[in-house]
């Protein structure tokens, strides 16, 4: 009986005005960022040729080495002095054509060993015992020795486990690098995030180029943020994001900087440049133009966006041809490190700096998960939900639920805020969350982010969108009898099956959750 005069009581308040209070998320800004990051990732490694084996040596001793984490890097590339001091042999025949930020370049190929790595923040580098072991895969090997040897570790060590970065903030102390370290994806130690974006896997590598002679090096599907929105003077432009840890600008393709007014078709600015940028990379170096774009604005899970305010974007098209389609693909942008990491300002004198407002960047390539965990100096939005049941819709079914939990006044987040009715999160069901109720009364918004806890996706969907419908089924049509493991991060999703094949059993759970 009380649940019932409670039902009717509130059934009564929504014939009554109430004022208007804004039931959607507030953005999380960040401002200042400027067009480059202070450094890339950097991450401790070895090789072995068997596990049980002791490390290469460098001259006759372990010396530990280190590289830059890349998920922007399909595979794993070592200078020509590193494999030489390590004594590393390389095929005599083997070569491979790999394409970057200024077209292809011609590799070596190494011979298959372990790789092993360890956090560059660790005090026991010199430990071996403490290096992870993954492999063993082959490598590619740069052809001429370099003023700057770089050794990379791409995208491959990463498959299937979590990358955690840990960025410079205040660059005082003896800390002055961007850290990296690997995990396994259920490890304890891995950091909490606050928030968290959606990464998607797709094929940027090229395995059949006909200038490529076998043995192949590891190759792996690399990490991309769909649906990411740049803005300049009014105008909008929306896109799918290369999420490259290795690239110390961010990117938007020629055709996105033609719909902002910002460039014309062959990339020249029609606006002033903002400044002007060197990047080097596989294929050689280029220079490219950069803008100062009003927003750019990434989509999280929880509700609100990430939005970087006066962004500072490079313009510059990089693309690799589609081995599926015959097609040469244009990235729409790459979302670099100066985004996650502390930046500076390449056109100062004095060499400008800004922090960022990130503990840790966490990479869990199991779950396609990108997460941001806060510094506790910077507040967080706070959203506030009405649709209850989670179906679309604010009406009858979420004012039942919120019936029921009506005056409680232990809310908390061990008990979800009282099933999400303690809407303000005050910690009591009241007046104050009704009156936000009834301000979305019949809204027919979906407040849930696609992917999030409350609303997770079909099993097959693998497109990102909550819908299994032609495009999902065009992924298992490219990936179709591959065999599928964490470098190509299980067929882009596709081995429903988890059976290490694209075939019909596949093709069926898409089917039988189309008409669902």
């Amino acid at each position: 009986m009380y649940q019932t005069v409670k039902y009717l009581v509130l059934n009564f308040f929504l014939t009554i005005s109430v004022g208007s209070v804004a039931a959607d998320c507030s953005d999380f800004e960040i401002d200042g960022t400027y067009e480059a990051s202070w450094d890339i990732p950097l991450i401790y490694f070895l090789f072995k040729h068997a596990p049980e084996e002791p490390p290469l040596l460098y001259e006759d001793e372990f010396l530990p080495n280190y590289g830059y984490l890349d998920t922007g890097a399909s595979g794993i590339l070592m200078s020509r002095l590193t494999v030489d001091l390590m004594r590393i042999t390389t095929d005599a025949n083997a070569v491979f054509v790999d394409t970057g930020v200024a077209g292809d370049e011609f590799f070596d190929v190494s011979e298959s060993l372990y790789i092993g790595t360890a956090d560059f923040d660790s005090e026991d580098i010199e430990n071996p015992d403490i290096y992870r072991l993954t492999g063993p895969w082959r490598f590619q090997v740069s052809v001429e020795d370099s003023e700057s040897p770089i050794d990379v570790l791409g995208i491959p060590i990463m498959a299937g486990k979590t990358a955690i970065i840990t960025p410079v903030k205040d660059f005082e102390g003896d800390r002055f690098s961007t850290s990296a370290d690997i995990k396994d994806s259920n490890d304890a130690n891995i950091p909490a995030t606050d928030f968290q974006v959606a990464l998607r896997f797709e094929k940027y590598i090229n395995p059949s180029n006909p200038e490529n002679i076998l043995p192949l090096p590891a190759m792996a599907y690399n990490p991309v943020i769909d649906n990411i929105t740049v803005e300049y003077n009014g105008v909008s432009s929306t896109g799918s994001f290369l999420f490259d840890t290795g690239g110390q600008v961010s990117i938007i393709s020629v055709l996105q900087g033609m719909s902002l007014g910002l460039v014309d078709a062959d990339g020249e600015p029609v606006v002033p440049a903002a400044f002007y940028v060197e990047i080097a990379g596989i294929g050689g170096g280029a220079t490219l133009p950069g803008f100062t774009l009003g927003r750019l604005s990434v989509p999280t899970l929880n509700g609100f966006n990430l939005v970087y305010l006066n962004a500072r974007v490079c313009v510059h098209d990089i693309g690799i041809l589609d081995e599926d389609s015959g097609e040469f693909i244009i990235l729409d942008g790459v979302f670099g490190d100066n985004f996650t990491c502390s930046s500076m300002d390449t056109n100062s004198a004095e060499l400008d700096m800004s922090s960022t407002p990130f503990d840790h960047i966490v990479i869990d390539t199991q779950r396609g998960l990108l997460g941001f965990d806060v510094n506790s100096t910077y507040s967080l939005p706070v959203c506030r939900y009405t649709d209850l049941k989670i179906d679309c819709i604010v009406d009858i079914n979420d004012l039942s639920i919120l019936s029921q939990n009506w005056l409680r006044a232990d809310c908390n987040n061990i008990n979800g805020f009282c099933q999400g009715t303690d809407i303000d999160k005050d910690g009591r069901v009241n007046s104050g969350d009704y009156a936000i109720f009834a301000d979305d009364w019949q809204s027919r918004k979906c407040q849930y982010a696609c992917g999030s806890e409350s609303n997770p996706r079909p099993t097959a969907d693998l497109t990102g969108d909550c819908r299994v419908d032609f495009d999902d089924l065009q992924i298992v049509a490219e990936e179709w009898l591959k065999t599928c493991d964490w470098l190509n991060f299980r067929c882009r999703g596709a081995d429903l099956e988890n059976d290490g094949i694209i075939n019909f059993k596949d093709f069926n759970r898409i089917i039988n959750q189309w008409y669902q």
